[in-house]
Formats: structure tokens, sequence, C-alpha cells
């Protein structure tokens, strides 16, 4: 009789990569492109008809306890109890890379501003980085991922209440939680005002927001800074002009994308073409030790909030650099990986013209031009 396998939830694997265990895994999907990344992850990869074949020989691969992952943490078990009764320590990861895809993980920023608390949320599964701001004893939150519980228990950890909810823009490569936060908390919802002029079905439950408007009084005041390229309505956030969060505009390691409003050639092209002008203007004239905070990164676990100043990033950041915006708008444009699945849908349910569906996303975002 196999001997059934122990299983780890996602929240426990996150939290043992990011401290900086060893672990393995046994990826058994038929397609594992995307995949679980982090400090000290070894990753094999095995189809589960495959593992379950070749179990001896699989097992001479595999080194220390290993979390057998699929996508929704069923045919793993097999794989598992298959391993473990030649002697490997194998476990499933609870739900799959469906449940990883919706784990989250906090981590503190620090700016030196008094009375002001600043977590980054990290959704290791794809990549996405949101925020609560605490002010006091209020909080906003910027970007939130779908699962609302997690940004009230994380406010009631920092001794505060959510009072606004906003997102940076209409989203096309995930699904934003703005809507169900905002009903859970009875916060005031927020989207810039040209998300509006997008066309947003629930407009009648928005508090716009304008650039340059306050929307946390001071001192220290947040202030919202239209920063267009990536999106028409994409709008960053000053805080006490010592961190900019900055949306999906400019990343840590990378700039964003141009061609997900305007798809066409020639529309990507003239986004890319304001994206240069924001990044120069906007963003890239303000002090170099002004700490960036972006709302994407790559997938996968990391041990600590992503908070680079622009300085750091300018390094990094090669096409920052070009002073020509048709030369800049060439490069960005020339590579670009293929637009996120379902990026469409996505729109239509993030500005309220279709209902929400879990099952829109998956693998890592794909908001950056490389």
């Amino acid at each position: 009789m196999p001997r059934s396998a122990p299983q780890t939830t996602p929240e426990d694997l996150a939290a043992a990569i990011a401290g900086g265990e060893p672990v393995t895994v046994l990826d058994v999907r038929r397609n594992a492109d995307w995949r679980i990344e982090g400090p000290g992850v070894g990753f094999v990869h095995a189809p589960a008809d495959e593992a379950i074949d070749q179990t001896t020989a699989l097992a001479a691969r595999l080194t220390g306890p290993v979390t057998v992952v699929c996508e929704r943490g069923l045919t793993a078990r097999t794989v598992a109890a298959a391993l473990r009764e030649v002697g490997v320590d194998a476990g499933v990861l609870e739900q799959g890379m469906r449940g990883w895809i919706g784990t989250l993980q906090a981590y503190p920023v620090e700016l030196g501003l008094p009375g002001v608390r600043v977590m980054q949320v990290q959704r290791p599964g794809r990549g996405c980085l949101s925020y609560v701001i605490a002010v006091g004893a209020e909080a906003l939150v910027v970007d939130p991922a779908p699962d609302a519980s997690f940004y009230l228990d994380l406010t009631v950890r920092l001794g505060a209440r959510i009072t606004q909810v906003f997102d940076t823009h209409i989203h096309a490569d995930h699904l934003s939680g703005a809507r169900a936060l905002a009903d859970l908390t009875g916060a005031a919802l927020r989207l810039p005002a040209a998300s509006l002029e997008r066309g947003v079905a629930f407009a009648d439950r928005i508090v716009p927001v304008a650039d340059g408007e306050e929307i946390v009084a001071g001192p220290p005041a947040i202030r919202a800074v239209a920063l267009p390229g990536h999106t028409t309505d994409m709008t960053g956030l000053l805080i006490g002009e010592r961190a900019l969060v900055a949306g999906d505009s400019l990343f840590a390691d990378g700039i964003a994308r141009p061609d997900l409003q305007r798809g066409d050639r020639e529309g990507a092209l003239g986004m890319a073409r304001v994206l240069h002008s924001t990044l120069r203007e906007r963003i890239l004239g303000r002090p170099g030790d002004m700490t960036l905070l972006p709302c994407h990164t790559h997938p996968g676990v990391r041990p600590a909030a992503i908070a680079p100043t622009l300085d750091e990033v300018r390094a990094a950041v090669p096409e920052l650099s070009l002073v020509d915006p048709e030369r800049f708008a060439a490069m960005l444009t020339a590579e670009m990986p293929p637009r996120p699945g379902n990026y469409e849908a996505i729109i239509a349910v993030n500005s309220g013209a279709q209902g929400f569906d879990p099952d829109l996303e998956g693998g890592g975002n794909s908001c950056a031009s490389r």
C-alpha cells in the first residue's frame, strides 16, 4: 500500500524559500515553462507519467526533501507516494500551481518618514507587487491582488484601518482585487481619472484621482503623479517626496511594455515615445536617492522588499540613458515578449465589463518590455 505523502501549503513553501532553506521542487506538469523560483530552489522537471514509469531513476536525481508540484495538487499525490516507496522524502504542494499563483508575502519598506509604515506585498507566483501604506491609523492599499483578506489581516496587524484602495491603472496582466477589498472594508475605491476615460463599467463607485492630487494629507503627503506610457491612465504615487510608487512604468531592472492598450505596431511606438517622456521628465529628474517602489518584478520568492534608489535603477537599465525618443521606442518594441494570455478578458474584468474569473490568470506576468 503506497504511503500517503505529507502536504505543504504554498505559504509555508514560500516562507521556507525566503528563509534560505534548501528546497527541491519536482514539477510533474507536462509544460513547466512557468515554475517556482527563488534562492536555494533546486528544480527538476519530469512529467507525471514518466515519473511514475521511471520512479527509481528519478529518485536518483533528487536530493533532500522534495516538494512535488502539479497544476492543482492532485496528480502530485500519486507521484509523491511512488517516490516515498523508494525512500525519497517527498511531499505535495497543496493546490499545486493554482495555489502558488495566489500566494502573498509582505515585507517592510524603510523610508525614514515619521508616522509612515509601508509594506510591500509580493506575489511570487506572478511577480506582482502591491503596497499597504499606513499613515497613522489609516491605510491606503495600492494595486491589491485578489485575496482581499490578506490585506485586511495585514492592516489589522499594523494597527490601521483601510480607508482607500487605489489601482494605478486598468491592469492587463493580472486580476485586480481593488473592488473586492473596497467591498470588504468599506474603503473608498479610487482609480486615475484617465481610467474612467478608457471606460469603466462601475464608474459610479469610483472616486477619481487627478494628476497632482493629494490623496493623503501630510505631512508627509501622498500625491498622485501621472506616468503615461505603459497605458494612458498609468498613475503613480509620491510618498512625501521620499519614494515613488511607480506602478507599471519603471521596474527595478526594466521598463514597462507599451503595447497592451494600443497594441498595433504604430500604437506601441506612439506609447513608447510617451513613456520615454514620462521616464525622463517625471521620474528620472527626481533625486537619485529617491526610493523606487515598482509594481512588478520577475516571478520568484525574495527574502526582502524590492526598493532600489533611482540611481540604482539607472545603473541597472541601460535603455534609460537613451536621449532620442525614436531610438528608445524602436529598442523598446524590438523584442517584446508575447502579450499576456487572456489580456483582453482581464482588462474587461478589471474595468467591470465582465465578471471575475480566477481561471483567467496563469503563469508569470508579462508587463515588462523584456
